[in-house]
């Protein structure tokens, strides 16, 4: 890992960890697992983590949010689109170039980097006549052997977060009730299953962008200052795995 990478290494805490361990040693708990064997467990997989060959690298890239900020206004603001209504090519600099793009989506990273990383993930490629083109509406957290670590602990500690707030009954009459929902099939192709999550990916995008409009258009002011500020929201991920096998055996 080079010293660039090195410098915004996200380091997990013990009080993190144990907020995303909860779940998992409730359930390993209830399925019959002792203390001793569910750190036993724990302990080979990690010893199976530090073996595995052949696995992607995860890279610190920071926090993924402004990558998805910024592919969301590219997407969207009408200064970043064509005649079209499509995300137009952008140069580095200039009043609605790709830094000026950055500083729009409200972050303070630099903007090469945030570039060097959208480049890296095949999310924008440079055009010939150096501008920069966004080819993917969705952010890219994997390419190659290399795949980014922060996304993926996004994506973990907002499970175990919605698991974890369900399990402890924190529920209270006037919170509204979570759900979960997945749809999926053994029975298509390889090439059917690109086809899949292409037609997934469109139709998903579309999905988010109206929420994301209703969001905007229910947010108030005078939560932000507040110390406690409520987080809701929707999340969508793609399954491709071989055919699940029954996990559970009474």
């Amino acid at each position: 890992m080079n010293s660039r990478t090195s410098r915004r290494r996200t380091v997990i805490n013990k009080k993190q960890a144990i907020s995303l361990l909860y779940p998992i040693a409730a359930f390993l708990n209830s399925g019959g697992m002792n203390k001793a064997q569910s750190l036993a467990a724990l302990n080979a997989a990690t010893d199976y983590v530090a073996k595995s060959e052949g696995r992607r690298q995860l890279e610190h890239i920071g926090t993924p949010t402004c990558y998805l900020d910024l592919i969301a206004n590219w997407s969207r603001e009408r200064k970043f689109l064509d005649s079209r209504g499509r995300p137009r090519p952008l140069p580095l600099s200039g009043t609605n170039g790709f830094s000026a793009l950055v500083k729009h989506s409200g972050t303070r990273r630099d903007p090469k980097k945030l570039l060097s990383v959208l480049m890296r993930y095949k999310n924008v490629r440079r055009l010939s006549d150096g501008r920069i083109q966004l080819v993917s509406p969705l952010f890219r957290a994997s390419a190659g052997s290399k795949m980014a670590f922060e996304p993926i602990v996004y994506f973990m500690n907002d499970a175990a977060s919605t698991l974890t707030y369900t399990l402890k009954n924190l529920r209270a009459l006037s919170n509204p009730d979570l759900f979960w929902r997945t749809v999926e099939s053994t029975q298509i192709s390889k090439a059917d299953a690109r086809k899949f999550m292409d037609f997934a990916k469109e139709r998903s995008l579309l999905f988010l962008e109206e929420l994301d409009d209703w969001l905007q258009a229910h947010a108030s002011t005078r939560i932000r200052g507040t110390k406690k500020q409520l987080r809701v929201g929707l999340g969508v991920f793609s399954i491709y795995s071989k055919e699940r096998k029954p996990l559970l055996r009474q």
